[in-house]
């Protein structure tokens, strides 16, 4: 099929027939991405009465993003659907519309440009927050980040900080893995005795 014979169908459905049944499937074929030949060749198949619309729907309805116009373009009258659909997505506007259903691409018709047009609305902080300062946020922040939770702690860690002279923070990681490890307490508490013995020296 010729880009030109495509783009006809496009802008009149109405010329669908058999003719451009296997024509239409051969596009599908080479360019399986194309959403625009994926709704035509369904419509021909729905036209045409042809058996295998139902299975060419289930594959083509992952082809297809917007479903919805996928339903009302197979299940309508109105040949100028398909060509408003195609001319949307290329970003175009459809010459062939009438005045009062042209696309109007320039006045922002992406998710993007509607955004950028919008008028800027104020940030709302939650009522919570709003008796802290940034210093005692930034505080917060820190004693988080400096303090340890209890799953972290791990008979190497605690190895670590005694390595490292810490005793006070390795007497509090063993008694934390005695906690945690009950089958282990004995050594453990053999390890506090003797970082005790040290420390106190």
């Amino acid at each position: 099929m010729q880009y030109e014979e495509f783009y006809k169908l496009v802008e009149n459905p109405g010329l669908l027939s058999e003719e451009t049944l296997p024509e239409l499937e051969k596009f599908t074929e080479k360019y399986p991405y194309f959403q625009v030949a994926w709704m035509l060749y369904l419509k021909n198949l729905k036209l045409t009465g042809h058996s295998g619309f139902g299975a060419a729907l289930k594959k083509a309805a992952v082809a297809v993003p917007d479903r919805k116009k996928l339903h009302r373009f197979l299940y309508s009258d109105d040949r100028n659907q398909i060509s408003a659909y195609y001319f949307e997505q290329a970003g175009l506007t459809n010459k062939n519309q009438p005045e009062g259903e042209a696309i109007d691409s320039e006045k922002g018709g992406s998710l993007i440009d509607k955004f950028l047009s919008s008028e800027p609305a104020p940030i709302r902080m939650d009522s919570e927050n709003t008796n802290e300062t940034p210093e005692e946020d930034e505080n917060e922040i820190m004693e988080k980040s400096v303090s340890e939770s209890d799953e972290l702690i791990t008979e190497t860690l605690a190895m670590i900080y005694f390595e490292q002279k810490k005793y006070d923070k390795a007497l509090d990681a063993f008694r934390k893995l005695s906690l945690k490890y009950p089958e282990k307490s004995v050594y453990f508490a053999t390890r506090i005795e003797e970082i005790e013995k040290l420390k106190n020296i």
